[in-house]
């Protein structure tokens, strides 16, 4: 998230899943134990990334095929992004 804030950056890879910030155990009447996240964490811009994530400016995942080759296709499209391609 941090690096939202440069303009020069770009994120690739896939969305995060939601589930950050700290949590808290409590117990309800019964015995029976819980957890609540206990504080918000946000973009720089004040967007919520509770149940929303981390989404990358350029969606990119791993394939079979490039696993299978060998590739790391993130980093073969990072170094695209940093050559200017």
């Amino acid at each position: 998230m941090a690096y939202r804030v440069n303009p020069n950056s770009t994120v690739i890879g896939s969305t995060t899943a939601g589930a950050d910030g700290n949590v808290s155990q409590f117990y309800l009447p019964g015995g029976i134990s819980t957890m609540i996240s206990g504080i918000g964490v946000y973009y720089p811009d004040g967007k919520e990334t509770q149940r929303i994530g981390i989404v990358p400016k350029i969606e990119l995942k791993p394939t079979i095929q490039g696993i299978t080759k060998g590739q790391d296709e993130l980093i073969n499209k990072a170094i695209e992004i940093i050559n200017g391609q």
